[in-house]
């Protein structure tokens, strides 16, 4: 067989090969991201961005499902994310190996890869190619050998099959729960749209026992006027007694007419004894004839 040709065919295969692994990693890593991203519901922080603001809650239809924007949106945000941090990967290999105390693997190429599965071409495949031309006794022995040698070589070998499994492995684990999160709906507990609401992250403290039946009387508490608050200013709204005007009167349907004053009712009739009880003696007919006299007035 050719060595050129040999070569040449050998290392076309092999970048294929290093091509799936590529695509395997990304796939991989960006399936997991997006599986974080989803049960985190971070497709809120869509409604922070005004140009996303408008699509968030609403759906693609597609003839076979429907998806939401802000999932559009996560993915093609964690696709960019997942070529970011390969790149880093790859660059800083060396360095991250050495953080966990290992020896970062070797970049091998096509005839490395055929000579480690291949112990009788150690060291002979690439003597024999790097002397090709060369027509001495001992260069075309070494490339006769060597010929007959690879042509027991399988294309098979030079794929690492652990490195295809395992990320074949890792996209059908993160599809299966990407499957149960959409169909399901389970989410995480949390989502970034609670912090959009509450900044500090923290929840109002509850009502205490008897507060909340005390602030649903809007402010009609004993001794306590409604009062309507504007900006540095308490204003009374309540009305002034015998001013004619009720709550039957905002009504649209109801009727104009005189306003008809009470009957007049002697003081003991509404008082109560109790409040005459606790007066001091003698305040007692003071106060009834201060209320006769203000009804001969009225």
């Amino acid at each position: 067989m050719d060595l050129e040709k040999f070569i040449r065919n050998t290392a076309a295969r092999y970048r294929r090969y290093l091509t799936i692994y590529k695509i395997l990693n990304f796939v991989a890593v960006a399936l997991f991201l997006f599986l974080v991203s989803v049960f985190l519901n971070l497709g809120d922080l869509f409604k922070l961005i005004p140009f996303t603001e408008p699509y968030v809650g609403l759906a693609l239809k597609i003839p076979l499902f429907t998806i939401r924007y802000e999932v559009i949106f996560v993915f093609f945000i964690i696709c960019l994310a997942t070529i970011v941090i390969l790149n880093l990967f790859e660059r800083n290999k060396k360095k991250i190996y050495e953080a966990f105390h290992r020896t970062a693997p070797k970049r091998e190429t096509a005839t490395d890869v055929v000579e480690r599965n291949y112990p009788q071409l150690k060291d002979r495949l690439m003597a024999a190619y790097d002397n090709r031309k060369e027509e001495n006794i001992i260069a075309v022995d070494l490339k006769t050998v060597v010929s007959k040698d690879i042509e027991v070589v399988s294309s098979g070998k030079l794929m690492d099959k652990r490195r295809i499994m395992y990320g074949t492995l890792s996209i059908v684990i993160c599809f299966l729960f990407l499957v149960f999160i959409f169909y399901t709906g389970f989410t995480g507990p949390f989502s970034p749209d609670d912090l959009i609401n509450r900044p500090d992250g923290i929840s109002p403290m509850p009502p205490a026992v008897g507060e909340e039946d005390n602030n649903s009387s809007n402010g009609s508490a004993v001794g306590t006027p409604p009062i309507s608050t504007d900006p540095g200013i308490d204003i009374d709204v309540t009305l002034p007694p015998g001013s004619g005007f009720g709550p039957g009167d905002l009504l649209e349907n109801s009727s104009d007419g005189e306003f008809g004053p009470s009957q007049y009712y002697p003081p003991e009739s509404l008082s109560s004894n109790h409040y005459y009880e606790n007066l001091p003696p003698g305040y007692k007919d003071i106060i009834q004839e201060y209320f006769q006299k203000l009804a001969e007035r009225s």
